[in-house]
């Protein structure tokens, strides 16, 4: 079978896939299946005292690690054949994984020695009417005892359970999880639906796109494709006022407040100079797309940005390694007409790229897996779990499904449509999560009356803060008593933490009198790092106590108001603003072609067609799926202390233009 024709299948099968799974019979499916994966949990009731009934034992361990797997809530049936079988205890595994459960041999029928099987149970926490917390459980494991059990106590043994398991030889933390099984981590039934609404309306309209073009290589037009998407945010802006999203004022409206917020370089010799680097010398480039390096200045003006240049730096043709030589760097400014447009552009198209990857994969998708799959594995008994669970879930099933639309080697938007190789995309995330860690971090200062990002951001750290003051207040008693999930949820990140890499210097330009205007957001080298077999850990520790000090507990509140607003606040800013800043094509794309500078009328320069479809369609579906907000709380599992301060501070963030209502409350996309 010719490439063509399976890139056509392709595309056909994708329109079917969705348009039976947003049917009513791929819907109801959803909700049955949804429902199958919930069981009760059964009361221990006994007719009998203890020393009449049997006991089952064992001890329960992480497989990965052998680690005792603690807190699990279990369940003991009699196993039968072609029947449900019979409920016939419950228990839960203490601090060494160890279990014990009585049970009634007679609770598995007349004449029936009990096949004994015991069951793995997760729980997920939502809140009733009253803000009290209930529980619901699957079944995440189950363990074969032996048949026809006699014994007054029977020893399960140690079992290894393959619990939220790490990804072996992986760079990164990341999950470890079986084609066939899944994830361990559904989606709530909301945010499926949702899904398949979103998809059901673009899959066809890039399908027909690429068949099109599959067939003619000269059809359709970059016009065509274009029109057939929903108009984004920069061609509803220039229906208003035209060429008002080319304008220098919304250039750095998107500087300081796009889908990529930049952190900006002030002129150590002159306060009010300030500059924004992009550098990829050190990158391997592929061999379709250009590839350049790209500076632009700005003057701070009564309390506004002011671009006066932009100097880009390009690659010969063949400079393809990492280091190649370079042409030597030009720069424009805003009185050189059209190429100023052309450089505007080229700027916008690194910052897009760096955004995409970065910002929104990097920081927020891959360096929240790490404390995801640590939560997930320790955090039962311990209330933190309340805080964090209602942000965490789906993260790991989103994450599956980024590694192959993002960062995917064959497939993926960053690494086909992009001006990297996959490795060196692969570099990137590497040097990035070495730097990136909770302590001491905090929201950036705003640079100016009109940097609204960073006032929004700042205001948001202030109700969290509030949030977790108030419930570490209510829960510290608690919190203390459960401390050893604390100590082994640090102990799990700090072990699967990559190595620390100092943070470089970004290319070869001369930044010597250049600093950063603000450094809450950079990583303090001064707070100490842990140490693990002579290798030094990127993610600093909570805690290495198993009784927590003052500073530990501040730890952990510094801790989870850093979760929580990457979680929310940042991944909400940086992914609904991809269809604004990306939706247009020959406003920003991920890569330009044949030398970069052209007109916007020049086909050429843009990306190809396939290229400019599959762009335009994953940003609209990665804004269109609507479900997951803290305000609106769907699932019912976020603490009522965070939805009514938030609520409390609406008027607050409307008088920086912001809705709290597009705060979503997890990355379920």
């Amino acid at each position: 079978m010719s490439d063509k024709i399976k890139k056509i299948i392709g595309e056909v099968k994708q329109v079917v896939g969705i348009t039976v799974a947003d049917s009513a019979l791929g819907k109801s499916k959803t909700e049955r299946e949804a429902k199958k994966s919930i069981v009760k949990r059964h009361e221990q009731q006994f007719d009998k005292p203890l020393d009449q009934l049997r006991k089952a034992t064992g001890k329960l361990v992480f497989s990965d690690t052998n680690k005792p797997l603690h807190n699990m809530d279990l369940e003991l049936w009699d196993r039968d054949i072609g029947r449900p079988g019979d409920y016939l205890g419950t228990g839960v595994t203490d601090d060494n994984g160890n279990f014990e459960i009585y049970y009634d041999p007679a609770k598995g029928g007349f004449l029936d020695t009990p096949d004994l099987e015991l069951r793995v149970l997760d729980s997920k926490i939502s809140f009733d009417s009253n803000s009290d917390p209930v529980s619901t459980y699957r079944i995440a494991y189950t363990i074969k005892g032996e048949d026809n059990v006699r014994e007054k106590e029977y020893d399960f043994g140690t079992c290894t359970v393959p619990y939220w398991l790490y990804k072996p030889d992986s760079h990164f933390a990341r999950l470890f999880f079986s084609e066939l099984e899944g994830t361990p981590d559904d989606y709530s039934v909301g945010r499926t639906l949702q899904g398949y609404d979103a998809a059901s309306g673009l899959v066809p309209i890039k399908a027909k796109h690429v068949i099109t073009n599959t067939l003619n290589p000269n059809e359709p037009t970059l016009a065509e494709v274009q029109a057939a998407y929903p108009p984004n945010l920069t061609i509803k802006l220039d229906q208003e006022n035209p060429g008002y999203s080319r304008s220098d004022e919304y250039f750095v409206s998107c500087i300081l407040n796009g889908m990529n917020p930049c952190l900006l370089k002030r002129n150590k010799n002159n306060p009010h100079q300030f500059k924004v680097t992009f550098n990829w010398d050190k990158y391997e480039k592929d061999d379709d797309h250009d590839l350049n390096n790209v500076e632009a200045f700005f003057e701070l003006k009564d309390e506004k940005l002011i671009p006066t240049a932009i100097t880009i730096q390009s690659r010969y043709p063949d400079s393809i390694a990492p280091n190649s030589p370079l042409k030597e760097p030009v720069t424009y400014t805003p009185n050189d007409g059209e190429k100023w447009l052309q450089a505007k552009r080229i700027f916008r198209t690194n910052s897009f790229f760096a955004a995409e990857m970065i910002e929104h994969y990097i920081k927020a998708h891959l360096q929240m897996e790490q404390y995801t799959i640590a939560a997930f594995r320790n955090l039962r008994k311990n209330p933190v779990r309340l805080i964090l669970s209602p942000h965490i879930k789906s993260l790991v099933n989103i994450n599956q499904r980024a590694d192959e639309v993002l960062v995917s080697p064959t497939v993926g938007l960053v690494t086909t449509n992009g001006p990297l190789t996959p490795e060196a995309v692969v570099e990137v995330c590497k040097e990035s999560m070495a730097t990136y860690d909770w302590k001491g971090w905090k929201p950036r200062q705003p640079l100016c009356e009109t940097h609204t990002f960073a006032k929004i951001g700042n205001l948001y750290w202030q109700v969290l803060t509030e949030y977790i003051d108030i419930f570490f207040e209510d829960y510290q008693e608690e919190i203390v008593k459960e401390w050893l999930e604390i100590r082994r949820f640090s102990d799990d990140i700090v072990e699967h933490s990559v190595a620390y890499q100092p943070s470089q210097p970004s290319g070869s330009s001369d930044d010597s009198d250049y600093d950063w205007y603000d450094y809450n957001e950079l990583d303090q080298p001064d707070i100490p790092r842990a140490t693990i077999n002579g290798i030094v850990k990127a993610t600093r520790p909570i805690t290495v106590s198993d009784e927590p000090s003052e500073a530990d507990i501040e730890n952990l509140k510094e801790f989870c108001r850093y979760v929580v607003y990457y979680i929310t606040f940042w991944h909400s800013w940086v992914n609904d603003s991809q269809a604004d800043e990306g939706g247009e094509v020959v406003y920003s794309s991920l890569a330009l072609r044949n030398g970069s500078f052209g007109s916007e009328d020049d086909p050429n320069i843009a990306p190809n067609i396939i290229e400019s479809t599959n762009l335009i369609y994953m940003v609209n579906v990665l804004t269109a799926i609507k479900y997951g907000y803290i305000i609106k709380n769907e699932d019912d599992d976020i603490p009522e202390e965070l939805t009514t301060i938030l609520a409390s501070y609406k008027d607050q963030f409307a008088d920086f233009g912001y809705d709290i209502s597009n705060i979503r409350s997890l990355i379920n996309i």
